[in-house]
């Protein structure tokens, strides 16, 4: 993977955890639609950049990037649609920090168990379609560069996000 690639990818989990927290930080100060509205444009801005990361690494022909975006268009929205539950869940867990109680923790816990079910089914599906139209070597640099992508992510957000008191 290429310094530039790293560079990159840390800059899309930056920006997604930093402006996710700070939308979530922010939230008292601001009207909820205010901080939603910051929150959608920084995700809709972090698809952007992913999206031009992995044009840019996988490197697809003409033939490959006709097999490939529609997919990959099918497979954000479904991954948009979990993102959507995680901010959801986010919101929950900043709302409920200072107070939290066991039955709280239990409640996140379970939901986000059943949430990152949800994005790893869409991922299986995904690459599941991939298979059928790219070589086996292509989908798995396509899957290297998503996951490095996703652990970035995670990464950033976990070190933004307060462990439970």
């Amino acid at each position: 993977m290429t310094r530039r690639f790293i560079a990159a990818a840390m800059l899309v989990a930056l920006v997604l955890a930093g402006g996710l927290v700070a939308a979530q930080t922010q939230t008292q100060a601001q009207t909820p639609s205010k901080a939603d509205a910051a929150i959608e444009q920084l995700r809709k801005d972090t698809r952007a950049e992913v999206t031009d990361i992995i044009a840019g690494t996988m490197g697809f022909s003409a033939d490959e990037a006709s097999k490939f975006w529609p997919l990959y268009r099918k497979y954000e929205e479904a991954q948009k649609a979990v993102g959507d539950e995680k901010v959801t869940l986010i919101k929950d867990y900043a709302a409920n920090y200072q107070s939290m109680t066991d039955q709280k923790a239990q409640e996140l816990l379970s939901r986000l168990t059943a949430v990152e079910d949800k994005g790893l089914a869409a991922k299986r599906q995904f690459i599941s379609e991939l298979q059928k139209v790219l070589p086996p070597k292509r989908v798995a640099k396509y899957y290297q560069v998503d996951n490095r992508i996703n652990l970035l992510m995670n990464l950033a957000l976990a070190e933004q996000i307060p462990l439970v008191e």
